[in-house]
């Protein structure tokens, strides 16, 4: 059995192929051809977490692994650490270990950009970013790699962590720069926030033709966009039972769920409604699933 670390796990997931197996996925799990369990939470000590994923389809048994240790700050290792454990569906066979960190990152941006070219219905232009750690760079990196030349507009807390990270994006020869909010969202294709803000880091008023992604806020306390653009718009998932529970954007804005529909949706019928979007993503095991039979080229 293979274990591979992040940079042979990040080999195996180019956007290319992870987007469409994501998509395929998605189909796969309405169809039910994928099977998961609500994800398992233990705890570890001081204040740590473990959590256990299981998903299988007819062909793998795939559990996410991880952990989650705050106390590591002080130790010099990371806060969270896990790995993606496959074996044969059929048989039982281990096959492989991938970098659990890698694919939650790398599954979580192709279902953000398999949303937004779903939606638009064309790559976007330019990209409101509103964060700037860990998945905020990932999502920067997938995004000008799947669409070259989309200009992203950087938007931090503080100013000086806004420059900073446009300015990594830039000395890898993006397309970056850092602007005032209001002044962003001019014109914007899209707003993605990717924060674990409390509060919501968008403005009550964002225009109707800019389709609005959160990915950041994963508990139901969380709620980094704002209300009103959650009661006003036509509102996309891409796990409805995740949303229902860890949504706070959308629980706070006591959303009617009548209205919420899922990703697969879109995917299935091409004549969508012109009307204001919002997606709202929350993650989900068959996502992981997407990652490994991409990582062992099905």
């Amino acid at each position: 059995m293979r274990i591979l670390n992040a940079e042979a796990t990040a080999d195996l997931l180019p956007y290319e192929r992870l987007i469409p197996a994501v998509a395929r996925a998605m189909q796969d799990l309405r169809a039910g051809l994928i099977h998961a369990s609500a994800r398992t939470v233990l705890p570890l000590p001081e204040g740590g977490t473990y959590l256990a994923m299981p998903c299988t389809d007819a062909r793998y048994a795939v559990t996410k692994l991880v952990a989650v240790n705050p106390a590591n700050r002080e130790r010099g290792q990371p806060t969270i650490q896990g790995r993606v454990v496959v074996s044969e569906a059929g048989t039982g066979t281990p096959l492989i270990i991938l970098d659990g960190i890698v694919v939650t990152a790398r599954r979580t941006a192709a279902v953000t950009l398999l949303g937004i070219e779903t939606l638009l219905a064309r790559p976007p232009e330019t990209v409101v970013l509103v964060g700037t750690g860990t998945q905020a760079m990932t999502h920067a990196l997938a995004m000008s790699e799947r669409w070259p030349g989309v200009q992203l507009r950087c938007v931090g807390r503080v100013r000086a962590q806004s420059s900073a990270f446009a300015a990594a994006l830039s000395a890898q020869g993006l397309n970056a720069r850092v602007l005032p909010l209001e002044q962003a969202l001019e014109d914007a294709s899209v707003a993605v926030t990717a924060t674990t803000s409390l509060t919501a880091v968008l403005p009550d008023d964002v225009a109707p033709n800019t389709l609005i992604v959160g990915l950041g806020s994963f508990t139901p306390q969380m709620a980094e966009l704002p209300a009103k653009q959650v009661r006003q718009r036509q509102l996309w998932v891409d796990d409805l039972d995740g949303a229902r529970h860890e949504a706070g954007d959308l629980l706070q804005a006591g959303v009617d769920w009548s209205r919420v529909h899922i990703l697969a949706e879109a995917l299935a019928d091409k004549t969508l409604p012109r009307a204001p979007m919002l997606l709202k993503t929350v993650g989900h095991a068959a996502w992981d699933l997407a990652a490994v039979r991409t990582a062992l080229a099905e």
